[in-house]
């Protein structure tokens, strides 16, 4: 049940392009919504190679003109819709503090832009929304600032169609259930996606195995996560694809099933181990073109 989703917002329109997903969401699931800014103080670089030293005038000032912004924004927002809103404004590092108060607040659900950075930039500069898919405590919906939001028609749900690749772990099965309570109240379509290793084909093809990798995947893997899951207003489809770059058969399977969003399980990974070793999730969110949701591991990080 989705009762309470937090936006993290900064002043910026690319920060707020979040609320384009959240607004219809929230009069899906009849939730609050809880617009947040969390300022840190500034320390301006001082000329001459001296230290960076903070300029308290400077930070009241930009202080203030942030909480006036949220509370605009807020105030902006509930002439919007008919579910509350409402704006917290808080001081401190930002990612702790925002893992912080979604804890505090009990939130089901953090919507998030995200700059789509990747990368050598990504790992030098860091972002809110890559601290948030590392450390939050609930799933965060990242949606890409810089693309255009899809027009809807008003009280309409904004995703009807998702894709969640799953690979046989129950970590991942995770993001199933996450995804299942997210589509709840509108007639929609799930998709579940299983990549199969060429190698693992390979095996298959040569043990006594009746049918081929596919259909034994679907028939003994996908097909009981569908009735399990099973529920009137819920389409559910298959398909088992065979390829190495999972993270590529996944974009085109979103395309080819007219994803609107991918639910992925988060792997815990971070700093310098994901900048090396990768992820097929990191992957999906820095490249995918609809939002993609980031559902954390129950396990302590």
């Amino acid at each position: 049940m989705i009762s309470t989703i937090l936006v993290p917002v900064d002043g910026s329109k690319l920060a707020e392009r979040a609320l384009a997903v959240a607004i219809p969401l929230a009069e899906q699931h009849d939730a609050r919504l809880v617009v947040t800014l969390v300022h840190e103080p500034i320390l301006p670089l001082v000329s001459g190679g001296g230290a960076p030293v903070r300029d308290p005038a400077l930070d009241e000032r930009h202080r203030a003109e942030q909480e006036a912004s949220v509370m605009k924004l807020a105030q902006r927002t509930r002439k919007l819709t008919r579910v509350p809103v409402e704006a917290v404004f808080a001081h401190g590092r930002i990612v702790p503090t925002l893992v912080a108060q979604a804890a505090a607040m009990q939130a089901s659900l953090i919507v998030a832009s995200t700059h789509g950075r990747g990368g050598i930039q990504r790992f030098w500069l860091g972002s809110v929304a890559d601290g948030l898919v590392r450390h939050a405590p609930v799933p965060v919906l990242l949606v890409r600032g810089n693309r255009p939001a899809a027009k809807r028609v008003v009280g309409t749900a904004p995703f009807t169609r998702a894709l969640v690749p799953l690979d046989g772990s129950p970590r991942a099965e995770e993001a199933l259930t996450a995804v299942s309570a997210l589509l709840r109240g509108a007639p929609s379509r799930l998709t579940l996606l299983h990549v199969v290793h060429p190698m693992t084909a390979v095996a298959a093809a040569a043990s006594d195995l009746a049918h081929g990798p596919e259909q034994e995947v679907a028939t003994q893997y996908l097909e009981p996560l569908a009735r399990r899951f099973a529920r009137e207003q819920l389409d559910i489809r298959l398909d088992v694809r065979v390829d190495a770059n999972v993270s590529r058969v996944v974009l085109e399977a979103a395309e080819t099933h007219s994803a609107e969003l991918i639910a992925i399980a988060g792997q815990g990974m971070s700093g310098l181990q994901r900048f090396v070793v990768g992820s097929v999730a990191d992957k999906l969110i820095r490249t995918a073109a609809v939002p993609v949701l980031v559902v954390p591991p129950h396990e302590p990080r």
